[in-house]
This record gives C-alpha cells, sequence and structure tokens, in this order.
C-alpha cells in the first residue's frame, strides 16, 4: 500500500517534472539528526517535505553547502541511505526503499501491477527488464521475508548484462549485533561477513535468491532484484534447538568458495559438545581436533601446526599477542569460551594482513554485548565456576561485556598418577572486558581488555624445581572502525600485550632467591578495505610494534641468603611492515587472492655484543671482547618481502580446487629446552647472531560436498622449506644466559604432509580428519660442538607422523545429545641412553642420535552427555548439564620418558599426565 500511495504522489506531480525549482541553500552540520536538517531546509526555503517520522529518525549527517543548488543538496543528503526523494516547486516527498521513477511510461507499468483494470496491457520494457513480470508470483507481504522481492539499488541505473556491488550488514534480530563468520552467497558468488557483520557480492543485474548460514543461527534467504550499486542488511533468527550442537553448517558452503587453503572457523557453539579434559569446554582445545593441529602431549602447552615449532603460531585476542595461551601447566586456555565469539585459524593462505610467525595465525574474538537487554552466562564444575554478563549502556549503541572465571583445582594433582605434584597446589583466574560502541552508521569503538594469573606451591622435587611460581597475561586493545561508504572502510587500532612469570625457590633459607622474565609488547595498525567493484576487492594497511624485553633477573630473598643477584640486560626491538592484497575474481570460476607484505626488523639499543674469535665456535673459552650501544642504536636490522598468493577453481557447484603459496619471516624467538611451551620459556629477539627464521609454504587442495552439503570433504598436500630455525647445544642452559648465541644453533627445517578432513552435518554431526606430517631439521655447523647427528636431516622432538582425529555428537532427543572423541597420535621422538662408561671413576651414559627412538603411541577416547533445560525460544532462561568422561580406557599415555643410573644399572621411567579415567560434571546456564 505505501508503495502504491509513493507511485500517485509521482503522478500527480508529473505534469510539473521539469518544473523544478533552482533555489540554493545555505547550511553546516556535524552529526546532525537528518529531521533537524530538514526543519532547517522548510525554515529558509518555505520548503514542505512529505515523509513519515520512522523512515528517518536514525538517520544523521555531517556535511556543509554554501549557495548550493536544492537538488543537489537532496542528493548529497540521503546518498548512502535508503531514502528516495522527488521534488516539486516547495514540496519534496521521501520514501523508504522504494525507487522513485519520473519517467510516465514506467510509472504506468508500476501501476499495472496494482491496478486490475491496466493489468491486461502490453507490458513496457525498459533496460531490459520486464517490470511487469517481475513480481509474478511473488508474494507481496513484506512480513513473509523469505518470499518478499526486495529491490537493490537504483532502477534508473539498470544495465542488462553488468554486474553490480551489493553490499551491507548481517545481524542477529534478537540483539543486534552483528554476526562475523556469517556465509552469504547466490549460485557460484559467495562473501563471508568480517567483525562488523559487513558483506560484499558482487553479482549480475536481475533477480537473484541470497543465502545465508551460520553456527546455531536459522538458516535464512532473500529475494531480491538487484538493479545497481546497493545496501541490502540481512537479519537472522537464533536456532535455539542448535543451541548447544556441534554445527558446521555455517562453513560448510565457505569450504568449498573461499580461495584460500587451510582455514578453519571455529565458533563457540562447537566446542560445547566435544568431551574435554576436567569438564573445562575449551575453543583452543576444541583446535587440537582439527587435521595438522597437534600438541606434544597430554596437558601440553602450545601447538603445532603442520610441522612448526611452537612458538611459530600468532595468537591474536581482539587484535592484541598472546605469548603465554595455557592456564594450568597446558591442560587448559587462558580464555573463557563464555566470553568468546569464535576463532579463526589460519593454516595456510595467511592473509597479507597477518604476519611475524611462520605456521599458523589463531585469530581470537571476544563477543560484541547484547546492546538490548542483559543477558548473563555461566557455569559450574569440579574444576572453575565462570560467569560472562552482557550489560547494555546506551540501548541500540552501547554496550559492555564482562567475563570472569576463578578456579578451585588443587585436588586434581592429587590424582595426577606417576608424578610429583601431589601435595602442590594451584590455581588460576583470567578476565575479560569489552565496551562496544555503535556511535552512528559509519563509526564504531572498541575497547577490549584482558587478565590472567597463575599461581603455584610446587615442592622443590617436581618438573620446575622451585617452591612459587607465578605467570601472568595482560592485554588490552582499542580499535576505531570507520566506514566512508559502501565501497570503502577502514579500522585503526592500538594494542598492548604483556606476559611475566616469577618464581621463588625458600626451600633452603641459605639459598633462597627469586627470578623473573617479562616482554611487552606495543602495537598499532591502520587497516583499509576498498571495493573496486567487480572484479576487485583491495586490502592494505601498515602495522608497528616495539618490543620491550627483560631477559631475566635473580635476587636473593630474606637476609640469610647468600644467593648472588644477576640482572641481564634488557632487549629492545621495532618490528613493522606494509601489506597490500587483492581478491580478484577473474570469473565465475576463477578466483585470485595475491599480495605482498613487506617487513622489516631492527634490534635497538642499549645493548652489548660479544666479540668472538673467527675461526673458533661461539662459546664463552672464544670471547674476545665485546661493543657497547647507546640508547636508540640501530644494532642489527633485517627485512624482506613476504609473497602471498591464492588460487581457487570451481569444477562444480559442489566441488573445488585450491592452490597457496606463502612466504613469512618471525623475527621472534622462544627459548626451550622442551618441544612444547613451557611458563618458564623465554621470548627472545633476532640480533646480530640468531637471524629471523624464514619459512615458505606451498599447498594444494580438494574440496567437495556431498548429499546437498550434508557431508563436506577436503585433501590438502602441503610443503615447507624452513631457514634458520632456532635449537640448542647439547645440555645447553638459557636461563639467565646473557650469551644466548654461545648455545643456539641454527640451520635449515623441511615439513611435508596430507591433510584428510571429514565433516558430517544433521542429527549425528561431526568430523573425522587423519594427518600425515613430517618435519625434520638440520644442524650442520663448521665446528663439532655446532653439529647434530652428523649433520644430517633428523626428526624434531615434535615430529608425530600420524595423527587420527575422531569427534562426533548424537541428538537423541532435543534435549538430550551423547558425544564421542577419540584421538590417536603417533609417539614423539626422544632420545635414548644407549650404553654406559666409566671414566675416571665416574659412571657415564651414551646416548644415542638426537631423537633416534620415540615414546609409545598416544590413544585417548572420551565421552560426554548433555541434558539440556528449557531449550524453547519463549523461555526466558535456558541451561543444560554436561557429564564428560576423560581418558575412558583409563590408558597410561606416556608424556615423557627419562633415564637414571641405579646401582651401576640404567633404569627407564615413564611419566604419565592421567594414568586413569576422568569423570567431571557441570553445569551451565544461561538467561
Amino acid at each position: 500500500m505505501r508503495k502504491f500511495i509513493a507511485l500517485a504522489l509521482m503522478l500527480l506531480t508529473l505534469t510539473a517534472f521539469g518544473q523544478q525549482t533552482t533555489d540554493v541553500y545555505s547550511g553546516s552540520f556535524q552529526n546532525t539528526a537528518i529531521e533537524q536538517v530538514i526543519n532547517d531546509i522548510e525554515g529558509k526555503l518555505s520548503y514542505t517535505f512529505y515523509y513519515k517520522k520512522e523512515w528517518i529518525d536514525s538517520l544523521t549527517f555531517s556535511g556543509n553547502f554554501s549557495n548550493t543548488p536544492i537538488s543537489e543538496v537532496l542528493t548529497t543528503i540521503f546518498d548512502g541511505t535508503t531514502i528516495r526523494f522527488y521534488h516539486d516547486s516547495k514540496k519534496v516527498f521521501l520514501t523508504n526503499g522504494i525507487a522513485i521513477i519520473t519517467t510516465p511510461e514506467i510509472v504506468s507499468d508500476l501501476l499495472a501491477q496494482h491496478s486490475p483494470q491496466q493489468a491486461e496491457q502490453p507490458a513496457e520494457e525498459t533496460k531490459e527488464l520486464l517490470f511487469t513480470k517481475e513480481y509474478a508470483g511473488e508474494n507481496q507481504n513484506n512480513n513473509d521475508l523469505e518470499n518478499f522481492v526486495f529491490e537493490v539499488g537504483s532502477r534508473a541505473q539498470f544495465e542488462g548484462g553488468a554486474s553490480s556491488t551489493m553490499v551491507g550488514y548481517i545481524k542477529d534480530n534478537s540483539t543486534g549485533e552483528p554476526i562475523e563468520g556469517a556465509l552469504v552467497y547466490s549460485g557460484n558468488k559467495a562473501a563471508v561477513t568480517g567483525p562488523d557483520g559487513f558483506y560484499s557480492l558482487n553479482l549480475t543485474n536481475g533477480r537473484h535468491e541470497i543465502q545465508v548460514q551460520f553456527t546455531g543461527m536459522k538458516r535464512t534467504k532473500r529475494k531480491i532484484i538487484l538493479f545497481s550499486n546497493g545496501r541490502f542488511d540481512i537479519d537472522m533468527e537464533v536456532d535455539v534447538i542448535a543451541l548447544n550442537e556441534v554445527i558446521v553448517e555455517a562453513t560448510r558452503r565457505a569450504n568449498i568458495e573461499q580461495v584460500n587453503t587451510g582455514i578453519e572457523r571455529l565458533n563457540v557453539e562447537d566446542s560445547k559438545t566435544v568431551p574435554a579434559v576436567l569438564g573445562e569446554k575449551d575453543i583452543l582445545k576444541v583446535a587440537t581436533t582439527f587435521a595438522g593441529i597437534q600438541t606434544v602431549g597430554e596437558g601440553a602447552a602450545g601447538f603445532n601446526v603442520r610441522g612448526g615449532k611452537s612458538d611459530q603460531n600468532l595468537f591474536l585476542f581482539e587484535g592484541a599477542t598472546v605469548y603465554n595461551a595455557s592456564h594450568f601447566l597446558g591442560f587448559f586456555s587462558v580464555f573463557n569460551s563464555d566470553a568468546l565469539e569464535g576463532m579463526n585459524v589460519m593454516k595456510s593462505g595467511i592473509p597479507a594482513s597477518y604476519g611475524g610467525r611462520l605456521s599458523s595465525v589463531f585469530d581470537i574474538s571476544a563477543k560484541t554485548p547484547n546492546k538490548e537487554e542483559v543477558t548473563v552466562e555461566g557455569g559450574i564444575s569440579s574444576v572453575t565456576s565462570r560467569l560472562t554478563a552482557e550489560i547494555p549502556i546506551i540501548k541500540e549503541k552501547a554496550s559492555l561485556l564482562a567475563s570472569g572465571r576463578l578456579t578451585y583445582s588443587n585436588w586434581i594433582l592429587e590424582t595426577i598418577d606417576h608424578s610429583d605434584f601431589k601435595n602442590n597446589k594451584v590455581n588460576f583466574s583470567d578476565f575479560i572486558v569489552k565496551y562496544d560502541h555503535q556511535i552512528n552508521q559509519e563509526n564504531r569503538v572498541s575497547l577490549s581488555g584482558y587478565l590472567s594469573e597463575d599461581k603455584f606451591r610446587l615442592n622443590s622435587d617436581t618438573l620446575f624445581s622451585f617452591s612459587d611460581f607465578s605467570y601472568a597475561n595482560k592485554m588490552a586493545t582499542a580499535k576505531w572502525s570507520r566506514r566512508f561508504n559502501a565501497t570503502f572502510d577502514a579500522s585503526l587500532s592500538a594494542s598492548y600485550s604483556e606476559y611475566d612469570y616469577e618464581f621463588e625457590s625458600t626451600q633452603l633459607e641459605k639459598n633462597a632467591f627469586g627470578q623473573d622474565y617479562g616482554i611487552r609488547e606495543f602495537g598499532a595498525k591502520l587497516d583499509f578495505n576498498k571495493d573496486l567493484q567487480s572484479p576487485h576487492q583491495l586490502n592494505f594497511g601498515l602495522e608497528a610494534k616495539r618490543y620491550d624485553i627483560n631477559p631475566g633477573t635473580k635476587f636473593p630473598i630474606g637476609s640469610e641468603s647468600v644467593a648472588g643477584s644477576i640482572s641481564l640486560n634488557p632487549e629492545q626491538g621495532i618490528e613493522g611492515a606494509l601489506y597490500v592484497s587483492d581478491n580478484h575474481e577473474i570469473n565465475d570460476k576463477l578466483s585470485l587472492n595475491y599480495g605482498l607484505r613487506y617487513s622489516f626488523f631492527t634490534y635497538l639499543g642499549p645493548g652489548i655484543t660479544n666479540l668472538y674469535l673467527d675461526d673458533a665456535p661461539k662459546n664463552p673459552d672464544t670471547k674476545t671482547g665485546e661493543i657497547i650501544h647507546d640508547k636508540g642504536d640501530f644494532i642489527e636490522t633485517y627485512h624482506g618481502p613476504e609473497l602471498r598468493f591464492a588460487a581457487r577453481y570451481l569444477l562444480n557447484d559442489n566441488s573445488s580446487v585450491k592452490l597457496s603459496y606463502d612466504r613469512s619471516r618471525q623475527y621472534l624467538h622462544a627459548l626451550s629446552n622442551s618441544a612444547s611451551l613451557s611458563p618458564t620459556d623465554l621470548w627472545r629477539l633476532s640480533n646480530e647472531y640468531i637471524e629471523p627464521q624464514v619459512g615458505d609454504q606451498i599447498s594444494v587442495g580438494y574440496y567437495r560436498d556431498f548429499l546437498n552439503g550434508e557431508y563436506e570433504t577436503s585433501v590438502e598436500v602441503y610443503g615447507k622449506k624452513l631457514s634458520n630455525l632456532v635449537d640448542f647445544k647439547t645440555g645447553a642452559d638459557f636461563l639467565l644466559n646473557d650469551r644466548i648465541e654461545t648455545i643456539a644453533l641454527q640451520g635449515p627445517g623441511k615439513s611435508y604432509g596430507v591433510e584428510f578432513s571429514l565433516k558430517k552435518d544433521g542429527r549425528l554431526n561431526g568430523w573425522f580428519n587423519y594427518s600425515y606430517a613430517r618435519t625434520f631439521i638440520k644442524l650442520d655447523g663448521s665446528f663439532d660442538e655446532e653439529t647434530i647427528n652428523n649433520g644430517s636431516y633428523f626428526p624434531t622432538n615434535y615430529d608425530k607422523p600420524h595423527t587420527i582425529n575422531l569427534v562426533s555428537n548424537y541428538e537423541i532427543t532435543t534435549r538430550f545429545s551423547v558425544s564421542y572423541n577419540f584421538v590417536y597420535n603417533t609417539g614423539r621422538p626422544i632420545t635414548f641412553p644407549t650404553g654406559l662408561y666409566e671414566l675416571n671413576g665416574i659412571e657415564i651414559l651414551n646416548y644415542s642420535d638426537r631423537n633416534e627412538y620415540r615414546i609409545p603411541d598416544y590413544v585417548r577416547m572420551d565421552i560426554g552427555l548433555t541434558l539440556k533445560w528449557g531449550h524453547r525460544l519463549t523461555k526466558g532462561s535456558h541451561s543444560f548439564w554436561s557429564v564428560s568422561v576423560y581418558n575412558v580406557l583409563g590408558r597410561k599415555n606416556a608424556f615423557s620418558l627419562y633415564f637414571d643410573l641405579d646401582d651401576g644399572e640404567v633404569q627407564g621411567y615413564k611419566l604419565s599426565v592421567f594414568g586413569s579415567a576422568i569423570p567431571t560434571i557441570s553445569y551451565n546456564f544461561k538467561f
């Protein structure tokens, strides 16, 4: 009816068409409500505007006019909105989302759709589009959104056979919050929404059906007629029954459509039915069930991605770097999953906007808090209590997320079999806060903060050999997002990250001491996105980071202590990069994404460079002197290009092949004697002697969906060439070592493998992955102490050729489901003693080549049960009980093997973290 009234108004004024006034207008506005702008025009020019207030009550305008013709003023004011206008003499008629046609034959043709007596007149064809047939057989009730036909763009700009770009936002209709990672597609054209829910889709002008999918939301569709470039927003509804399922539906078609290989999108809901250790749902632990992502053992901190070291993964939380992502000796991640939106895992085909690590990127985002109503979510388990609240501050504009988690996990140490952790204490906590403010349609500001802390009280004969230990993560991010128009947006962010630890050994007062370490990172990033319409979409920007490292200090504790004081010289460095990439759609089948990142790093003074004999290995005995550098001196600089390329070719609607290549540089290194990251690892910078690590990876994949997307399969083959990998001399000790170059070794490495993945949707859902992965390193120095295994390639201590993961969830009823998790890994390499000899009356073990043997294979099976309450949408609260049994087979999997001499005999020992089944129960709620 509203469309008919608008058309009738236009028809009444057609006799005056071409007689519009030449009035001019002057005015200046800054974020002024458009209604006030209209009032000003009416007052100065004696105009009358006809419109409904609800059409414009949320619109604002900023701009200046000086003796500007009124037609130009109106065009400027309503540019980028859904408002259309027609003015004649002193009258201006506004419509909302309805194209205003001023050509008589077209108006007549449109009226024929609403006038039965004219319906039989011959249809006029204008610019190749039959207006009288556009809506034939369609539902004209705009309350039935999936069958209503929407117009996008301007009819006046329609060109038959041409392409246009449709942009818009995908949002949750219940909260108004943007949905990141939603798949928007029509035919072979697809797009994935960004953090602000924004998408851009290039389509041929004409009729289309738009499909939108996302985990935990009801799949929705919209019928549109695309006339020209335009904006089209879509709201999605929560699928409450699917709220706690493992659903991969949102990424099904993205698996085929997206250009890059090796990318996984993990939604928090995916983690809620995967049986987890000690009942704590953990999005990062679920990631280890994906192909190509491993850990070196039970409870180990850090990941090994496609044969990479655990320090070669970039963990980002709201854009800030995470240096230690584990709680409680690696059993939990440092994030409360209730406060998270999701995570993007990039194993290859890494976009040019990311850099600084060789193996992968884990980009973790916090929830955008609800701006409509207060929501509270939490849970109680045998390990932790957690609570997350979303609080509107200014309705529909600003909101706050606050989340906290506390543990009472000391009892767990009593259950660890064959370990020295009994009678010790451990606790941890973490807190997340995020403020989000939608200033207007173009500007958005968010502020995020994170704090976590772990504290231990350990006996002096444990793995750590000290009494009190604590470590903490601190992060903060501020981000401003600006959308200049439908095709151009930018974001500016600043971040701060800090990781530090401290331990105290107080068992003996005479030798009591404390030791600490810390790293701080300050970062800034400016990122731009420009849609050049078909077929190019550009992303470009720059970022910079500064590192400040305290390599370690040692200090006596108590007046009786005779422990000496040690303080290593601090380290400083700056890292920066410029990047640009282009998503180039060659045609409906072939798409390319190519880019270049140019990075640089400078090791800054003050500092000391040790000098050594030219023809001798670097060790304390060959040191000849030192150079002292002043504050701000450029001690050493590295730089170089990082090429990124990806290609996708659609074989048909259900399958595609992809190819990617990326080069990365890493200027930061974690020094560790273990295969996994541990709380006492030291991050150190590239310097005069430690060169940046460089990696080149090529990946090829085949992707296919079966049975209308119910089954999703993929096979990826990859190969890596690595340079300057960091390892250590035998017996190296890097704690409080100010001459790291005397113990560190660098050499080339190589990794290769194949990954097979099968995902299933439906009542029985989940995924199966198999990976074959090998990784080797070669340490062939100029001197014997710098050469390992005779200079030949040998497996790294995280080389695990075969990995199998099976995760499944079966929904028996809408309230009751069972889940299952199976894991198999080849045992990791280890160095064994192979003989015993005596030298000067001292018995000495003789060891094999490094990493010549392997520990036993790892096998584990977990089961879980979930009982949901209040799953109906109309119910104000939702809750579920979760029962899980971790390691249901009670298998004593070896974390490590170690050896000792006992009365002249070599005795071997196996350390098993969990040697029995671990049952847990947790209660989770949301209201």
